[in-house]
């Protein structure tokens, strides 16, 4: 077992300046949203820097991106806070009707549950503390292997085939490749040939948990197959790769309602003939300790709503 005490941990407050930070690509806001100076952050991210011997962003003039290492601690540094606060709401004084924990993915979380939080809490009222636990994704598949107790919905893609009743199916999964409008443009010749002409375009991929989502060689087996191959520009995080495909760094595979937003905006657009279906589906299930709580099932039956709200597969 890791010896945690044989080395120091950073300060708490260095950790969320960099988590915030990290998410925004910018110190400014970073400290708009903690509500401290500027100079206090840049403070921060150079203490943690000193500790770790690495650096972990890139500075720029208007912006700041993670270097590699920072993308690897970064993504340890976010699950490690939903984790200390999910702990913290659930050992908290808050009455049990009032509060409500769910587990799920990193993209999950920041590309279709945050921008819905609003909806949410619409239907489980002003008061309610909803927390988004971070998890990895095969842990979402065998919830047998995580620690369930005071979570109370899980979220995740699995098959379609016997769902529980404990549960709803908020979309198909359908997948196709997105773009940004100047790459699109830059690239328009190639991208109006079959796919099969494609090989030469840049390709981004990203670390994918070992059940449950679809890849690109499931989208070439219903589109067609590049020749040759294509090489991959590998991330470490999903939420990561959308950012380099709007920023016009190559073609990315883009799950439909979690890039809708981006597609409605202009900042991504689909290329190729659209997207195709798949027979898993984005789902969200009760727990054993879920299914004793009123304000969970009231949330399942939210996520019933926004079912019917998101494009269908």
């Amino acid at each position: 077992m890791l010896n945690l005490s044989a080395r120091p941990l950073p300060r708490m407050r260095a950790l969320r300046a960099f988590d915030a930070a990290a998410r925004h690509g910018s110190f400014v806001r970073a400290a708009e949203e903690l509500g401290i100076h500027q100079p206090s952050v840049s403070r921060y991210i150079a203490e943690l820097e000193r500790e770790l011997g690495v650096r972990l962003f890139e500075r720029g003039r208007r912006a700041v991106t993670l270097t590699p290492a920072g993308v690897v601690f970064h993504r340890a540094v976010a699950v490690g806070l939903e984790r200390i606060a999910a702990g913290a709401l659930a050992a908290s004084d808050l009455p049990e009707d009032e509060r409500l924990i769910i587990a799920c993915g990193g993209a999950t979380s920041e590309l279709f549950l945050r921008p819905r939080f609003d909806a949410l809490h619409r239907e489980l009222g002003d008061d309610a503390v909803i927390r988004l636990l971070h998890c990895e994704n095969n842990h979402l598949e065998r919830p047998n292997v995580m620690e369930t107790d005071r979570i109370d919905l899980l979220a995740s893609y699995h098959s379609v085939d016997g769902v529980p009743g404990d549960e709803v199916v908020v979309f198909p999964e359908a997948i196709a490749p997105v773009c940004s409008p100047g790459f699109a443009e830059a690239h328009a010749d190639i991208l109006r040939q079959p796919v099969a002409q494609w090989g030469a375009l840049p390709f981004l991929d990203f670390a994918r948990p070992s059940l449950g989502w679809a890849v690109w060689d499931d989208w070439f087996e219903a589109a067609g197959r590049p020749d040759p191959p294509p090489r991959y520009r590998n991330f470490e995080d999903y939420v990561y790769m959308i950012d380099a495909a709007v920023a016009g760094r190559g073609l990315a595979l883009g799950w439909r309602n979690f890039v809708s937003r981006f597609v409605d905006t202009g900042s991504l657009v689909v290329v190729a003939d659209g997207f195709v279906g798949f027979r898993r589906s984005f789902a969200v299930r009760l727990t054993g300790y879920g299914r004793q709580r009123l304000i969970a099932r009231r949330c399942l039956d939210a996520f019933a709503s926004l079912a019917n709200e998101t494009t269908p597969g």
